[in-house]
C-alpha cells in the first residue's frame, strides 16, 4: 500500500526500474496507486507514460507475508533476555515473563499492542500476516461475553494497519506433552473441545 500525498486525492504514479510481476521480472514499470492506497494499475515498459512518476530507489517486489505471528508478544520487546541474566535465561523464563505480562493487559491493551505490531510489519514491507491466535479469555481466564472478542481485536488491528489477515485460532488445553494440566499463567489460552 502506498501513502497518499498530503492534500492530494489524485492518483500517484511510481516508476520502478525493475519490478517482480506475476510473470517475472520487468523493466521500467509504472505503478499507479489510488488515493485509498490500493494499486490501480501496473504497466510494463511504461516510463515515458508517466514522466512525473516518483522514482523508486530499488527493485520492487510484492509485499512479503508474515507466516507466523503472535502479535501480542510485541509488548514483551525489550523486557526479556537481558545480558546480565543470560546464565539463567531460557525459553522457560521468557514464557514466565509472557504470563506475567498477560495478567496485566485487557482487551483494549491487547488491541493496541497488536495494532502496533501490525503497523510495524506494514512499514517493514509485509502485506499480510498469519496470526496464531491463542489468547482467548480475559486476564482472570474467564471467557468474554463475545467469545471472539480478542479475535475481533486482531482483525481490527489488521484492518487499521492495512494488512491481509489469516486468523489461525489455536486450541490450547495442556501445559505440555502427555496431557500436563495447564498452569495458572495459561488461563487466558485454555479451552475444552466444546468451548473451542
Amino acid at each position: 500500500r502506498a501513502r497518499r500525498r498530503r492534500g492530494s486525492a489524485a492518483m500517484t504514479s511510481y516508476h520502478a526500474a525493475a519490478a517482480l510481476l506475476p510473470e517475472g521480472w520487468a523493466r521500467d514499470v509504472r505503478i499507479d496507486v489510488a488515493p485509498d492506497g490500493v494499486l490501480a494499475a501496473v504497466a510494463r515498459d511504461a516510463v515515458s507514460a508517466a514522466p512525473d512518476a516518483v522514482r523508486l530507489a530499488g527493485p520492487v517486489v510484492p509485499a512479503m507475508p508474515n507466516l507466523h505471528s503472535h502479535a501480542f508478544q510485541r509488548a514483551l520487546a525489550g523486557r526479556t533476555g537481558r545480558a546480565a541474566e543470560a546464565a539463567g535465561d531460557s525459553f522457560w523464563t521468557w514464557r514466565q515473563a509472557m504470563y506475567r505480562m498477560l495478567e496485566r493487559i485487557d482487551a483494549e491493551d491487547f488491541a493496541a499492542v497488536t495494532t502496533q505490531a501490525y503497523v510495524e510489519m506494514a512499514r517493514a514491507g509485509y502485506g499480510s500476516v498469519a496470526e496464531f491466535h491463542y489468547v482467548h479469555h480475559d486476564p482472570a481466564g474467564r471467557p468474554y461475553q463475545d467469545p471472539g472478542e480478542l479475535a475481533l481485536r486482531v482483525a481490527g488491528a489488521a484492518r487499521i494497519a492495512g494488512l491481509g489477515l489469516t486468523l489461525l485460532p489455536v486450541f490450547y488445553a495442556h501445559a505440555g506433552f502427555g496431557g500436563t494440566p495447564p498452569v495458572a499463567g495459561q488461563r487466558r489460552f485454555v479451552h475444552t473441545p466444546h468451548s473451542f
